[in-house]
């Protein structure tokens, strides 16, 4: 084998046998290495970033790793977007670019110079700080370490992307035939380390009378949902969720509260501030979980558990956050059979009880209203009651991301988006890598009018590939959510959100590419028949431009203040255990 024929079989071995690229000179070798390997298959893109995000979506669906290889210079520089998703939402991925020969180089001399081979770009140092490796291999005996040593890194602790460099020289020498891996690393307790984190654990509750566990993504990631749902039940806690946490398990969960987050289910803000002990399990606690950071869970004593020290460490300055740091891994073994004090307030069922009969499937669009205008709501409402239970949904970023999690209630589909970076275009690649990866799925994608026009080019891939997708643009006419804000701060003045912002006919955009167009002007026009064939399909939903998200935490407001203002008098039942934090 020639080093690009290694990569190929080194793909096959660990079973990321399909491979999302863009072609060109630096990384030739390794696609046709791929297309001679009867194991491994690749799929070409329109553009590097929508491979990147296809990529993200494959250990999502089922913990296959997500591959790419591309070329040298802008081949690479084009990943760079959708290698922050897997980043920063801590999913495993491994980008392969090509680079120009060594020998480019070497009649400089050690000049710098800014370039020596044509489309030659330092790639490694670009995205050092969004991987968690990244090398460029000097030799076909450094590529086979270092390919073992990435996958290792990888799927190791906090799992995350990482990038192999691979000059076109090293592509044509030889590798030799055995084929090295390194399995991942388990960080595993010891008996002293588990006792501690349970002692810990109940330490914490003991004499609770209004206990809370936030269930986060890092949960499902370590495919530790089942010993944390077994955890709560048997403890009876009840809990809520961040979002990219919410794939996990099953929303009508009787212990299930909601979504929190300045985007999150009202009702869930609510219990969330009144608790007087949070147990967050897996979740980073970014600033749009918690709005105004001083006022996050002001009321209550807050136990985070996390793979990450760094993501620890930025509590540390808060007096009433103890922080454990812990690979997920291991969740079961701590919390298998293990009993805590709480709920000992009989009044905590109760209130519980009253905030998630009146706000936990209530989704009003004042919007929908004023205008007499489609509600995305009830449009998300609608789709959700007619797809499979199985169904793969990907979501965009902005105010579509906020309908679809607002709404939405998982079954046992897999949903999902760029819960960090959240660019826009997210959503449509990412449900071609998951209708390429599964073609035994329902693929169901939402996004935006703005976020479609960022990757509008790969509906090309969506039919070449004859992909099955129902793609779902909540046309709003214009960036919703920075109108919302420009509404706030702007005396709403829609300076590149609705002026200087135009969109195409969306109509012929769908025709151009040979896919079937459906106008929806009214919850009627969404058909049980259009979502369970096996065509590709273009939805554009028209709403009113002015649509708003609702509800939202304006700036400084803490979790339980959330627009539109509610009219509570002071003695209302949501206001009994909170205290208002100035």
């Amino acid at each position: 084998m020639n080093g690009a024929e290694y990569i190929a079989e080194f793909l096959s071995k660990i079973g990321s046998k399909k491979v999302f690229v863009v072609t060109g000179g630096a990384c030739a070798f390794i696609i046709d290495a791929i297309a001679q390997n009867q194991e491994v298959d690749y799929y070409p893109f329109q553009h590097e970033q929508a491979a990147a995000m296809a990529a993200d979506s494959l250990w999502k669906i089922d913990k296959t790793i997500g591959v790419t290889v591309v070329t040298s210079g802008p081949g690479a520089t084009n990943l760079i977007t959708g290698i922050a998703c897997s980043y920063f939402d801590s999913i495993p991925t491994i980008h392969i670019t090509g680079q120009v020969n060594q020998i480019e180089k070497e009649i400089y001399q050690g000049a710098s110079v800014r370039q020596a081979g044509f489309q030659e770009t330092n790639i490694v140092d670009m995205v050092k700080p969004i991987t968690k490796y990244a090398v460029q291999v000097t030799s076909v005996e450094e590529l086979k370490i270092e390919l073992a040593k990435a996958y290792e890194i990888a799927l190791s602790g906090r799992m995350g992307p990482v990038l192999i460099d691979v000059p076109m020289d090293v592509q044509q020498a030889d590798a030799g035939d055995s084929i090295l891996i390194n399995e991942p690393k388990l960080n595993l307790l010891d008996a002293d380390h588990k006792d501690s984190i349970q002692n810990a654990i109940q330490n914490f509750f003991k004499d609770s009378q209004r206990p809370l566990v936030l269930f986060g993504a890092g949960v499902g990631l370590a495919d530790q949902s089942e010993a944390a749902l077994n955890f709560i039940e048997s403890n009876n806690l009840p809990f809520v969720s961040s979002w990219n946490g919410m794939n996990f398990f099953n929303h009508n969960h009787a212990n299930y509260y909601g979504n929190i987050g300045v985007y999150g289910n009202r009702g869930a803000n609510f219990i969330l501030q009144s608790s007087d002990r949070l147990l967050v399990l897996g979740s980073r606690l970014d600033n749009r979980q918690r709005g105004n950071v001083k006022k996050f869970a002001a009321n209550a004593n807050v136990l985070v558990i996390d793979i990450d020290q760094g993501e620890l460490d930025k509590h540390k300055n808060n007096p009433n956050h103890q922080m454990i740091q812990m690979d997920f891994c291991n969740l079961h073994e701590i919390i298998d059979a293990l009993s805590v004090d709480g709920d000992l307030n009989p009044s905590w069922g109760e209130y519980r009880t009253k905030i998630k009969d009146k706000y936990f499937t209530d989704w009003p669009s004042s919007s929908a209203e004023k205008y007499n205008s489609l509600s995305p709501y009830d449009v998300v409402k609608k789709i959700n009651s007619l797809i499979k239970e199985d169904a793969v949904v990907t979501v965009d970023d902005g105010a579509n991301l906020c309908w679809v999690f607002q709404a939405f209630s998982r079954s046992n589909q897999t949903i999902y988006t760029a819960g960090g970076n959240s660019p826009m275009g997210y959503s449509f690649p990412a449900a071609i890598g998951a209708a390429l990866h599964r073609k035994d799925k329902q693929i169901i994608a939402f996004t935006g009018d703005g976020s479609i026009q960022m990757n509008i080019q790969d509906l090309q891939t969506m039919r070449h590939f004859n992909l099955p997708i129902k793609l779902f643009v909540l046309n709003n006419f214009g960036y919703g959510i920075i109108k919302q804000f420009q509404d706030t701060w702007f005396d709403s003045r829609y300076e590149a959100t609705g002026n200087g912002y135009s969109q195409p006919d969306f109509q012929k955009i769908a025709y151009a590419y040979d896919l079937e167009y459906r106008k929806i002007e009214s919850l009627e026009d969404i058909h049980q028949s259009d979502l369970d064939n096996s065509d590709g399909i273009f939805f554009d939903v028209i709403l009113h431009p002015n649509t708003l998200i609702e509800p939202k935490i304006d700036s400084g407001n803490g979790l339980h203040n959330m627009f539109p203002y509610l009219d509570l008098a002071e003695d209302a039942f949501e206001k009994i255990f909170i205290k208002e934090v100035l």
